[in-house]
């Protein structure tokens, strides 16, 4: 299940993105955060299990008829290729309008995603 992030979710957002190659710093980490408060077309979502413990969270901004997908990012256990498929079945639910794509860092899940979905032809 995907949450929308708020401020008292703060501290966990900036301890998912720390796994993220390249955000280790925390002032990289606050640069990103304060990137995707900067525009409304920016949302960060975390997602939760079943027992409802936050494990992943995901970044987007949404582009004319596109969803980027900017981050993923898991605790190391949850990083699984169904917890993938979750969030991206999440986005193209809330998103159903926009064709999701991905960064080069993205883009392997969002394509392992699209193969392992069920073919859509006759929409």
């Amino acid at each position: 299940m995907l949450v929308k992030y708020r401020d008292s979710f703060q501290k966990i957002v900036m301890g998912l993105l720390s796994f993220i190659p390249g955000l280790k710093d925390i002032d990289r980490i606050n640069q990103e955060l304060d990137w995707y408060a900067a525009s409304n077309d920016r949302n960060l979502y975390l997602q939760k299990n079943e027992a409802g413990d936050f494990i992943g969270l995901v970044g987007v901004e949404k582009q004319d008829q596109y969803l980027m997908v900017h981050h993923l990012a898991f605790i190391p256990q949850q990083q699984t290729q169904a917890n993938e498929q979750e969030i991206f079945d999440s986005l193209a639910k809330n998103f159903p309008d926009l064709q999701m794509m991905g960064t080069l860092e993205t883009t392997p899940a969002l394509a392992r995603w699209e193969k392992g979905k069920p073919d859509q032809h006759g929409e």
